[in-house]
């Protein structure tokens, strides 16, 4: 046993971190897999659900699949990893240095290779493992949070090009849509149609959060967020809800008054989650 194999972090097979990162209180999967909870009416029977599977599916839309997703941005938005792991070298033959392979993957085998074997693989694997103990759907959908995340680190490095809409797809379609699977509301049901519009405007939503945020006074983002605004007013009118769209409105009133006054929007986020919340629980009574 060498030295090495003595550290601190030695007890575990696999090594995991976890941190609160950014404010808690703004749309992230994990409070869309909440949103989706009160959509499908957890407020009418919150003794008939199961707190345990609640818990799981929690965990793997915002941790695991944060996890995965985090992998399109690489280094930069990774904890820093051990001297000696970081220079750990993974041995293949076909990626020595300059073999044709290294040299079109770009490896710096010394930097890119330890990154994939000691980090993104683990992810993915234990991240598809929980995915399997609550199904296909998750089991699918997890798939697409991996695609998710090699098309983001391709459009992050080819591109030069945020994936903001699929930032919003991992962030609220993907979680959104397997609570409301996971909770009984599938394609077939009476009321998938209305769900699947609520969660497609907040991902629009979303994703003109991202831009506003991102760019500054972007009009495509703007123009994002006025279209989920008006579309989910009109879900609400429709469903015959004018009290929830009152107290969706006022919370709407702050971001169109900072983009009336050209002011950032960064500080919307509490309010853009209060929103989300009360329009799933508006739903959630409503139908």
């Amino acid at each position: 046993m060498s030295r090495d194999d003595v550290a601190l972090g030695s007890s575990a097979t696999l090594n995991a971190q976890i941190w609160l990162g950014l404010f808690p209180w703004r749309p992230t999967a994990g409070w869309a897999a909440i949103a989706s909870m009160l959509a499908a009416g957890f407020l009418n029977r919150p003794l008939d659900w199961s707190w345990q599977t609640l818990a799981l599916l929690l965990l793997l839309v915002d941790l695991f699949w944060g996890s995965v997703w985090r992998l399109a941005a690489g280094r930069s938005e990774l904890l820093p990893l051990g001297d000696r792991v970081a220079r750990h070298e993974v041995w293949l033959p076909y990626m020595k240095p300059n073999s044709p392979a290294a040299q079109l993957l770009g490896a710096d085998a010394a930097s890119s290779l330890p990154l994939l074997f000691r980090v993104a693989l683990p992810t993915v694997a234990v991240t598809v493992g929980v995915s399997l103990t609550l199904g296909a759907s998750a089991f699918w959908m997890t798939g697409a949070v991996v695609v998710a995340s090699l098309l983001g680190w391709i459009s992050l490095r080819a591109l030069q090009t945020p994936p903001a809409l699929l930032h919003s797809m991992v962030t609220i379609a993907l979680p959104w849509s397997l609570g409301l699977i996971h909770w009984g509301i599938a394609p077939g049901h009476p009321d998938w149609s209305a769900q699947l519009v609520l969660l497609s405007l907040w991902t629009i939503h979303n994703w003109g959060e991202g831009r506003t945020m991102r760019f500054g006074r972007d009009w495509l983002g703007i123009g994002l967020l006025a279209v989920a605004d008006i579309g989910i007013g009109l879900l609400l009118i429709v469903a015959q809800a004018p009290l929830w769209l009152a107290l969706i409105s006022i919370l709407w009133i702050p971001t169109w008054i900072s983009v009336y006054l050209g002011r950032p929007l960064q500080r919307m986020n509490f309010w853009w989650l209060l929103a989300m919340l009360i329009s799933g629980a508006a739903l959630g009574q409503i139908l």
